[in-house]
């Protein structure tokens, strides 16, 4: 299930996700994926059971760490070439609000 959120609570998560008003699990998964992207050699078992204890399971806790990753990898290639993602994401978002 894809999670939806509001216009303000897509800002809050931008601003500060762990004061946003979102549930702890979706705080829980965003704390998570910042630790993967910033030191991710420091993530122990504990770690994996704290996401455990929402319910989420191996799969899932996989899957987090893999668009993590791909997120990072897509990131670093953007940044080593100088393409702006963001101006081509909303050229892409307006684009298909139009075709829609």
């Amino acid at each position: 299930m894809r999670a939806q959120f509001t216009d303000t609570q897509i800002a809050q998560i931008l601003t500060d996700f762990q004061l946003a008003d979102i549930d702890e699990t979706t705080k829980a998964i965003l704390g998570f994926a910042v630790k993967v992207t910033k030191a991710a050699p420091s993530i122990t078992p504990a770690d994996l059971d704290h996401l455990r204890s929402y319910g989420l399971t191996d799969e899932a806790l996989f899957a987090i760490v893999e668009i993590v990753g791909f997120f990072n990898y897509v990131n670093r290639i953007a940044d080593a070439f100088g393409i702006e993602l963001d101006d081509f994401l909303e050229q892409r978002r307006d684009f298909n609000e139009s075709n829609g």
